[in-house]
């Protein structure tokens, strides 16, 4: 249970600072060194196993010492106490292509942790995906849209991109000027080269990085006629 919440404004400016000391002079870098911050920073091991859980979308655990994490070892599923505040990744992310989502994962049971040290009364946490192909439980949905899941991708995402490498970033790709974005989801070709450049930069996803952006307000919105009638109506004659 959370009796210490931390809200979106105190985990952006824990986060800035959390970042920029570990950073310390290298701070003009776009992409935090995740695993370094968590091993060295935070002091967390970090450990890599096959993950046996009943719900196969749990990719992430942060120990809390006490609750067992389910998983595969030399052919048996065995249940595996981990020390406190020891970080567990399933195998998975260790495959090619997943890097953005190990890095996104690893950042979000550091926010577990981090959430931890405030408030002691926090017990161990998962990281899992979302399957929309899947038909979840009410008690898996529940598990899913806790604060304490909230908290962490939150957190994960503010020490991923801490609000002074967002800007950075701004001003190296787009001049320091907002992206402008048409309606709620659209963004011009120009646009999207300057997100995909952010963030492989950044070593995040382009969803999380548009996330990040609309929570900083980092966005400029237009009426989305006013892209209709730019790039699909030229002159205001459809092509």
């Amino acid at each position: 249970m959370i009796t210490n919440y931390i809200s979106r404004a105190e985990a952006d400016e824990l986060c800035d600072e959390l970042i920029r000391q570990f950073m310390g002079e290298d701070d003009h870098e776009l992409c935090v060194d995740i695993d370094c911050f968590v091993g060295g920073f935070l002091g967390c091991p970090v450990v890599y196993e096959n993950f046996a859980e009943d719900d196969p979308d749990k990719i992430g655990f942060a120990s809390d010492g006490v609750q067992p994490l389910r998983v595969r070892m030399n052919g048996r599923i065995q249940d595996q106490v981990y020390p406190r505040r020891t970080i567990v990744l399933d195998r998975v992310l260790l495959n090619p292509g997943e890097e953005y989502r190990r890095r996104f994962t690893l950042a979000h049971e550091a926010g577990h942790i981090i959430a931890s040290r405030i408030d002691p009364n926090i017990r161990s946490g998962f990281h899992r995906v979302h399957d929309e192909c899947r038909m979840y439980t009410a008690e898996e949905l529940r598990q899913r849209l806790s604060i304490a899941e909230w908290q962490a991708n939150v957190i994960a995402a503010a020490l991923l991109m801490p609000r002074f490498i967002i800007k950075d970033a701004l001003v190296r790709f787009n001049g320091g000027r907002r992206l402008p974005v048409y309606g709620s989801n659209i963004f011009a070709v120009r646009e999207k080269v300057i997100l995909q450049k952010m963030a492989k930069s950044l070593g995040v996803s382009h969803t999380a990085l548009i996330i990040r952006l609309r929570d900083l307000d980092a966005l400029k919105y237009h009426d989305l006629s006013e892209f209709i009638n730019k790039e699909l109506r030229p002159g205001g004659v459809i092509a």
